[in-house]
Parts: C-alpha cells; sequence; structure tokens
C-alpha cells in the first residue's frame, strides 16, 4: 500500500544516510596526522548530528509526520553531498533542523514541556548564532546559501517566540529578505523555488515558505505585503504540482488557498464564505487548472458539464437555496464527473470497498490512491497489462464535495459565483 512505500523508501534514505556516514569514519582515519585532530572532531560532530537528525526523522515518520520528516533526512543527506561549502553555515543548519525537529516532536511549546534533547539543542544553535553575521556576510548568495539562510532565520525567529516577539519578526522579516533575494534574479521563475537543488523549502517537505509567511502575518498583520506573498505561493505551488501531474495533491491545495482566502481556520467553507469570495482569487484558481489540464478540469469546466445536465444556476443568496434545485439531475452531474457511480453511490476514498489495482512494484493500490491522467474514464496498462494509473473524468477535480469541505449545495453556490465573477 502507499503508506509502506513511503515507509520502505524512508527506510532506504536512512540506509544511505548510515553507509555514507560509515564510510566518512573510514575516510577519517586516514586524514594526515597534522589536521587530524581538528578535522577529525568537526567530521565528528558533523557526523553526530547528521545521525541524530536521522533519529529525528525516524521518531516523526513513525508518529505521522512525514513531510516533517522527509525535511530532516533531505537536511541530513544535503550535510553529507557537501551541498553547502560554508562549515559554519552547514553546522547552523544542522544545529536550527535539530530544534525545529525537536520542536516537532513536542507536543505543546512551553518551556515546561520542554525535552532534554530540545534544550540541548537550543544551547548548541544559540552558540553559533553568534557568527551567523558574520557567516551572512561573507559567503556567495547563490541558491542554496539563500535557502538556508531562509531556513536558520526562520528557525531563530521560532526559537525567539518563546521571550520576545519582537525580535522573533526581525528574524522572520531576515528570512522574508532572503527570499526575496532567492526568487529575483537567482530564479528565472518562481515555479523554481519548488526545485532547488538543496532543497528545504519545499516539495516533501515540510513547507518552510509558507509557515514562515502564517508567522509573519500573524505578528505584523498590518503589512498586506505577507498576506500576498502566501497567497502567490499558494498559487505558484498550485501551478507547479499541476504541470507535474500531481493532480490529487493540487486538489488538497486548492482546498488550504480556498480556506485561507476565506479566513477560515475551519475545513469547510459556508454560503457566506463563498458569497463574499473576492472574484480575483476564484478566477486564478480557475484559470490554473483549465489551462494546466488542457480543459479538462475546473471550475468553469464543471460549471458547463452542470448546466448541460439540466441544472440551474440561478440561487437566492438571501434564502440560501438554488431556485430550481433538481435532486435528479444533479445525480445526473455528479455521474457525469465521476464523484458517484452507476449505483448512485459517492466514492469518496474513504467510502471505497477495498478497490484495488496492482501498481509497477507489484503493491495493491487503492483506486483513488493511483496517479490521474486525463482522458475518458478507465485505467492506463503497461505492457505487462499491470494498471498502473487511472484515468479521470472531464471535470472531476477540483474535488470539494468528497473532500467533506462543502456540502453539495455550498459546491455548486461556489460555481454560480464564479458565474457571477465573470459577469
Amino acid at each position: 500500500m502507499v503508506t509502506a512505500r513511503k515507509r520502505m523508501r524512508f527506510g532506504l534514505v536512512v540506509l544511505f544516510i548510515t553507509l555514507v556516514i560509515t564510510a566518512l569514519l573510514g575516510i577519517a582515519a586516514f586524514i594526515g596526522f597534522e589536521t587530524a585532530n581538528r578535522k577529525t572532531n568537526e567530521l565528528n560532530q558533523s557526523i553526530a548530528k547528521i545521525r541524530e537528525l536521522s533519529a529525528v526523522a525516524s521518531q516523526l515518520q513513525q508518529k505521522g509526520q512525514t513531510n516533517e520528516a522527509n525535511q530532516f533526512l533531505n537536511i541530513a543527506g544535503l550535510v553529507l553531498q557537501d551541498k553547502i561549502n560554508n562549515p559554519k553555515l552547514k553546522e547552523a543548519l544542522l544545529d536550527s533542523s535539530l530544534v525545529l525537529g525537536y520542536q516537532y516532536l513536542v507536543a505543546q511549546k512551553n518551556e515546561g514541556n520542554k525535552t532534554n534533547d530540545l534544550k540541548n539543542a537550543e544551547i548548541d544553535f544559540k552558540k553559533i548564532l553568534p557568527e551567523l553575521s558574520e557567516i551572512e556576510n561573507k559567503i556567495e548568495n547563490n541558491p542554496n546559501n539563500l535557502a538556508t539562510l531562509v531556513y536558520i532565520n526562520y528557525v531563530k525567529g521560532k526559537l525567539e517566540e518563546d521571550s520576545n516577539n519582537a525580535n522573533a519578526l526581525a528574524d522572520y522579516k531576515k528570512a522574508f529578505k532572503y527570499i526575496s533575494s532567492l526568487e529575483s534574479p537567482k530564479l528565472k521563475s518562481n515555479l523554481d523555488l519548488f526545485t532547488l537543488d538543496l532543497n528545504i523549502l519545499y516539495n516533501g517537505n515540510a513547507d518552510i515558505v509558507a509557515l514562515l509567511y502564517r508567522q509573519l502575518k500573524r505578528l505584523d498583520g498590518s503589512n498586506p505585503v505577507y498576506d500576498q506573498s502566501l497567497k502567490k505561493h499558494f498559487l505558484n505551488e498550485l501551478d507547479y504540482l499541476m504541470q507535474q501531474q500531481r493532480w490529487r495533491q493540487a486538489d488538497f491545495k486548492t482546498w488550504q488557498f480556498l480556506l485561507y482566502s476565506a479566513g477560515r481556520i475551519h475545513s469547510y467553507l459556508d454560503l457566506t464564505d463563498i458569497r463574499n469570495f473576492k472574484c480575483d482569487n476564484l478566477k486564478k484558481l480557475d484559470v490554473l487548472w483549465v489551462n494546466n489540464s488542457n480543459g479538462h478540469f475546473g471550475y468553469s469546466v464543471q460549471k458547463k458539464i452542470y448546466l448541460a445536465s439540466g441544472n440551474s444556476l440561478d440561487f437566492d443568496w438571501e434564502k440560501g437555496m438554488f431556485k430550481n434545485w433538481n435532486e435528479e439531475k444533479y445525480n445526473d452531474f455528479t455521474k457525469r464527473v465521476g464523484w458517484k457511480g452507476e449505483d448512485g453511490e459517492w466514492t469518496r476514498f474513504e467510502e471505497l470497498p477495498m478497490n484495488l489495482v496492482k501498481g509497477k512494484d507489484g503493491e495493491w493500490t487503492r483506486y483513488k490512491e493511483l496517479p490521474m491522467n486525463l482522458g475518458e474514464d478507465g485505467y492506463r496498462t503497461s505492457r505487462r497489462r499491470e494498471k498502473i494509473s487511472r484515468i479521470s473524468r472531464k471535470g472531476e477535480l477540483p474535488e470539494g464535495v468528497l473532500m467533506g469541505a462543502v456540502k453539495a449545495i455550498e459546491y455548486i453556490s461556489l460555481l454560480q459565483r464564479l458565474v457571477n465573477c465573470n459577469r
């Protein structure tokens, strides 16, 4: 199953890190006598921290925090591969990642709840902070270094929040400055942020950029730039995921964007949220879905199918109801877009029977977990006739009703809102 495969990949990465550490220890034994003490001590310190970070990642993986676990395994691997040339910057990255890792493992952030591991990690991180300004002034402003400085200053801000929000805000702003430097002119496109060689900010990891913008908005809500930056980041992320054909992830992120834009902290939208939803945000979402799927997905695509099924979008916002609601025609629409089967049953993931197909690796996979390809409903098969991906129906995504994010009437009113936005 998918979870088993993720654990297997995670285990392989841990094994790789262990083998590299073993090789480095062997190399350390042959370092010249004159520099042996200094270099061996530095290497041993780094290796000890990498092992500790890998252990933190394993604990997070066991708790189901896969993205956070990936983040720290990624950092451990990048340090071993010498992606960061400056040894002090490398040390600061390891120390900061251990602080953040132990914070993730602590359920509630308060002094009385801190573990000894977290306290020791904070002490080590604070020791190197006086050197950070000197490091920042000397290192080359390449994408790897800038991404590392975003990460370190974000963690520094998280640490400062324990005692001084003003200092935390200053650190977050410094991290924001490095993101701005990273995005322009270092990156050809804002989508390049998601494919950095030194990838510690996004893509299978905890999304540090989004977390940073949220902290800035929380501490400095009067400045609109952070809200705008987060929305832009969400849209860039959606564009990237769709270009990578990662439709299910894009569907989930779409709802994150909708909820954030509506100012909701819960996982649903009501009619008031939809009625007041900004047209610009809704239209941008629709354009991304339509353009990246060549007209296969999107709200406007769903709207056409909905109307072609004989339904009406004539909605009375004051009464909160459609004037000409027809349950039978609505059900016809849900079948056309693949939300319901021919038997009229919803195909929500958690409601699916063990409808499994076999993938490339021989693992059985739920139908809904298969990668989605554009086309008519069915399967795409390999030469060996293994069912390796499912074919989506036109208009199947976005899929808010099936995610439980909205009720049917709220979702369709979102399509009606799009009609008003386009007038």
